[in-house]
């Protein structure tokens, strides 16, 4: 009979860190028809390195099962939907969601994830791995799950259920039990088999003779063969220590490259992102002066050299668009051009507000020049000339 036993939850939430699990969003069909479809790797098969409850980890992908039915979430948070899923694929020995039985629901949440995912953010795949049967791995014990031979301390979860998958933009609870969250108790129904490591038998040597010796006595008789033996295993062991040195060497350049390739991505998302919300701010100056001038009097050939004189720029601080003043400074430039009679009753094209100033100025000048030759006449003098 299973026996139950009390877990943190964050334990139950097992994560792959680094490329074996991903999740994305890619778009597939005719130009402006294109459908989302989720790529996601829930588990790699691999060894889980170092988990701070199960040590090092296997999941059986012999022994896992499934709800006909289970949703995907972000970060485990059931108010975080992103989809649902059924019938999930076993092959290669990786464990994959089945993006022709997935759906995704509409929510906020799920639209976000498959913008950013669709254009390069790195999202990971973390499940929800309820066990039933667990094997403990003792100090030096092996086992054998998923073609892969693991030593212990380590556990494999040999049946378990995958109750739910997660995309996280960092693996949960991969190697801190710190939040609260992860520490929380849930009581599991699960049988626990611990393996210890097979006693090593007593080394004994043989020679072509048949003759037998233990390594004590070896040591007492031959202490200048051991020494040899010794030479040349450290020589043998200096030369795997170089192989696995070289072989590291590549790796972490590797890692640097792609962690380059990750910057420049990210630094292209940003850009985009910057240029998207000068874009919307543009729109909404725009969409104020379009909305203000269409309500007034003014001549509609003139709106496009009005909106030069009110630039929203002034009102944006930190990327926001202070909309209110912005509409006031708006309405008192429009207030403005048609105190001075840039309205369509009046000017009928369109004009600067230089030409607007100066063609009230020629009618103030001639309603002057008016009133100097009236006097003029009164006097008996001559009316100006245009030149005097």
């Amino acid at each position: 009979m299973p026996k139950t036993t009390k877990v943190p939850r964050g334990a139950l939430r097992i994560v792959e860190v680094g490329e074996g699990s991903i999740a994305l969003t890619e778009f597939f069909g005719e130009e402006g028809k294109k459908q989302p479809k989720l790529k996601m790797t829930a588990y790699s098969g691999g060894v889980i390195k170092n988990h701070w409850y199960w040590d090092d980890l296997i999941l059986d992908l012999q022994g896992v099962s499934f709800e006909k039915k289970f949703p995907i979430l972000e970060n485990h948070s059931t108010d975080r939907k992103i989809a649902f899923s059924s019938s999930p694929i076993l092959e290669n020995g990786k464990l994959e969601i089945n993006s022709e039985k997935t759906k995704f629901v509409d929510t906020e949440i799920s639209e976000e994830f498959q913008r950013l995912s669709s254009e390069g953010f790195p999202y990971q795949c973390s499940v929800y791995a309820n066990p039933t049967v667990v094997e403990r791995l003792s100090e030096d014990a092996t086992a054998e799950a998923n073609g892969i031979t693991l030593k212990g301390p380590g556990t494999i979860f040999r049946k378990w259920e995958m109750k739910e998958a997660s995309v996280c933009v960092f693996g949960w609870d991969s190697k801190t039990q710190a939040t609260a969250f992860s520490k929380e108790e849930v009581e599991v129904d699960m049988d626990e088999v611990k393996i210890e490591a097979k006693i090593k038998p007593k080394l004994i040597l043989r020679n072509k003779g048949g003759d037998t010796m233990t390594i004590e006595e070896l040591l007492k008789n031959n202490p200048e063969l051991v020494k040899d033996i010794q030479l040349a295993a450290v020589k043998e062991a200096e030369i795997e220590f170089a192989k696995k040195e070289a072989k590291l060497t590549k790796e972490n350049e590797d890692l640097k490259s792609e962690n380059e390739k990750l910057n420049d991505r990210t630094l292209a998302l940003e850009k985009k992102e910057a240029i998207r919300e000068a874009k919307e701010l543009k729109n909404t100056a725009d969409d104020i002066w379009t909305k203000k001038l269409s309500e007034s009097d003014v001549s509609e050939n003139m709106h496009e050299k009005i909106c030069q004189y009110v630039s929203y720029t002034k009102f944006t601080e930190d990327g926001i668009l202070d909309v209110e003043k912005f509409g006031e400074a708006v309405d008192a430039e429009i207030k403005d051009w048609v105190k001075r009679g840039a309205t369509s009753k009046v000017i009928g094209s369109g004009f600067t507000k230089k030409e607007v100033d100066e063609v009230e100025l020629a009618k103030d000048q001639k309603s002057v020049d008016d009133d100097v030759n009236m006097l003029r006449k009164k006097v008996g003098a001559d009316p100006l000339k245009k030149d005097e």
